[in-house]
């Protein structure tokens, strides 16, 4: 009972787990962790952005149901008084120390203005580097496609075979159309990660291994009586 209550415990613990910096702390060579994931290697590129600022932008790491979640928080967007463009590169890398990654997904909370704007979230895992690298996964998500899944076409969600290490790029533009100006926003965007095996897995089966290491433990102490 006692070990049940511990691992529900820590079941409970995983379902809550969070850790938070800025963008500019990691991009400055801070690290964040969560679960089994370290996610290093951040860098970011604002080109246009009329909103934007990495000391604002917090990076939560969260976990839940045994998927790894990234998620960025903060003002970025793009105003104007006519037609304009603007894109942002977040690049980082993720690490999977016990099991491996075998699935990908993202959305978003954002928008624009049907007549006046576009936003575009693009996002690639590869192996290798970020620059140069093997692409092994990507999604794209716009105006009114805010969340993968589902894939769509043209999405590679599926991480075939399973990686310990991807470099993810995510690419977001933003364009205003209107001659007579508008507003692109995105509030947050988050990513995350699926495993083999999940650590709900693991913990369910150590669950199911309990029953027996108690039996096991009672008969080497009868046998030790007699």
């Amino acid at each position: 009972l006692i070990a049940i209550f511990a691992v529900t415990t820590m079941v409970a613990m995983i379902q809550t787990a969070q850790a938070s910096i800025t963008l500019a702390q990691l991009a400055n060579g801070g690290t964040i962790s969560i679960g089994d994931k370290t996610f290093s290697g951040f860098s970011y590129l604002n080109s246009g952005l009329t909103s934007f600022d990495p000391n604002g932008i917090i990076v939560t790491a969260t976990q839940s149901g045994g998927i790894d979640y990234l998620t960025w928080s903060g003002n970025i967007s793009l105003a104007s008084g006519g037609v304009a463009t603007a894109d942002l590169l977040l690049n980082y890398i993720v690490t999977a120390n016990r099991g491996t990654i075998n699935m990908i997904d993202q959305s978003y909370t954002g928008g624009a203005g049907t007549l006046n704007g576009l936003l575009t979230v693009d996002e690639t895992a590869a192996i290798g580097g970020v620059v140069g690298g093997t692409v092994v996964g990507n999604s794209h998500l716009q105006i009114g496609d805010n969340s993968d899944p589902p894939a769509e076409t043209g999405d590679n969600l599926i991480i075939n075979p399973s990686q310990s290490v991807l470099y993810v790029t995510k690419d977001i533009g933003f364009a205003v159309i209107s001659p007579n100006g508008g507003f692109v926003s995105l509030s947050r965007v988050t990513q995350s990660f699926h495993q083999v095996p999940e650590p709900t897995t693991m913990i369910a089966g150590a669950l199911l291994l309990l029953p027996f290491g108690a039996s096991t433990l009672r008969m080497l102490r009868k046998n030790r009586t007699a």
